[in-house]
């Protein structure tokens, strides 16, 4: 009796070969669903027009598209309607307040100066400086309220709420980090499993060119 090894087909390697070709178009789509757009992505999450004005001593409605982190800056050089303000970059002393048109509930303003937040237009048209930190759970229309502290009407100062551009910046940062993280365990794995494959079908090639005669 005569026996033959079953001798796997050299089709095997072109499937050892598809394996990485498949990993690389899923780490591929990862990378599309993250970053279609960058940097226009960050651009518009952080850009200017995502930022209400509001003219202090004075009050504001304001809609809250979505829940998460919002700030409110301290525009010492701004425009407003075509008016120009001009005032020290120190900010001054300010009570603020947010307060739900639906429910009446007052949200916190919580006190966030750092220097070194600072944001501004190419021509310095605009600059400003974090001041205040908001966090919005429920989505909705909000009456901000800002006036000095003690009780002046003057100077005339521009504070613009919205989004947190430090927050935002580390969110882009921390997301776009877990999807490169991910494409890269997929095609690195994808690579290890096409070489097991190629392995494994190399050596059972090479065994089943063995024959057992018996007779």
């Amino acid at each position: 009796m005569k026996e033959l090894r079953a001798r796997p087909s050299r089709w095997t390697y072109a499937i050892a070969a598809v394996i990485p070709v498949l990993g690389c178009l899923t780490a591929m789509m990862l990378m599309y669903r993250r970053f279609p757009g960058l940097p226009g992505t960050l651009e518009s999450r952080v850009s200017l027009d995502n930022l209400t004005q509001v003219v202090v001593p004075g009050s504001k409605d304001i809609t809250f598209a979505e829940p998460g982190a919002y700030a409110v800056y301290y525009e010492y050089r701004s425009v407003v309607h075509g008016t120009v303000y001009a005032s020290s970059e120190t900010p001054p002393a300010l009570a603020c307040s947010l307060t739900s048109k639906a429910t009446g509930a007052e949200i916190g303003v919580v006190p966030d100066y750092e220097e070194s937040n600072t944001y501004s237009t190419r021509d310095r048209e605009r600059v400003g400086v974090l001041i205040r930190s908001i966090t919005i759970d429920e989505p909705g229309t909000y009456t901000f309220s800002c006036r000095h502290a003690d009780g002046s009407s003057q100077p005339e100062v521009v504070l613009a709420v919205g989004p947190n551009f430090v927050w935002e910046f580390f969110g882009i940062v921390v997301r776009s980090g877990a999807t490169l993280v991910a494409g890269g365990v997929a095609l690195f794995g994808s690579g290890l499993v096409a070489a097991v494959v190629a392995i494994v079908v190399a050596v059972k090639r090479h065994r089943s060119k063995r024959v057992t005669v018996a007779g």
